[in-house]
């Protein structure tokens, strides 16, 4: 979004907001399986979803108050309804990054995996 018009980047953000916001509006359930980084938008499609599996290398954040931006494809608002104001604030002001373990306590992640076959598990959770 750096190099965008402030239009280009509206019509970005809306684009995506739009589009994770049929996601979450699926009749269907859907799950976020995460193993490797969910940072920024990652974290914001993964919070889309009706479940969100973390995986055992899974890191998830928003950094965007570090680039001087806003999350604004509506992960704020669902990070509040799954964690709370208090922590949601926290994780949005800091962009402070954390791990599965940290994502299932808070209530992020609905599972979290620990080892071994991480795609399999993540099919088992599902």
């Amino acid at each position: 979004r750096k190099t965008m018009t402030q239009d280009e980047a509206r019509a970005f953000v809306d684009a995506l907001r739009d589009t994770f916001t049929e996601i979450a509006e699926l009749p269907v359930p859907t799950v976020a399986a995460v193993n490797g980084y969910a940072l920024g938008g990652g974290l914001e499609l993964a919070l889309a979803c009706d479940l969100l599996v973390a995986g055992p290398s899974a890191v998830f954040g928003l950094p965007e108050a570090g680039l001087g931006i806003i999350p604004g494809a509506g992960g704020t608002q669902r990070l509040t309804r799954r964690v709370g104001a208090s922590r949601a604030k926290e994780m949005v002001l800091t962009g402070r990054r954390f791990g599965a373990e940290e994502a299932l306590k808070a209530g992020v992640a609905t599972v979290a995996l620990r080892g071994g076959d991480a795609d399999a598990d993540v099919d088992a959770a599902a």
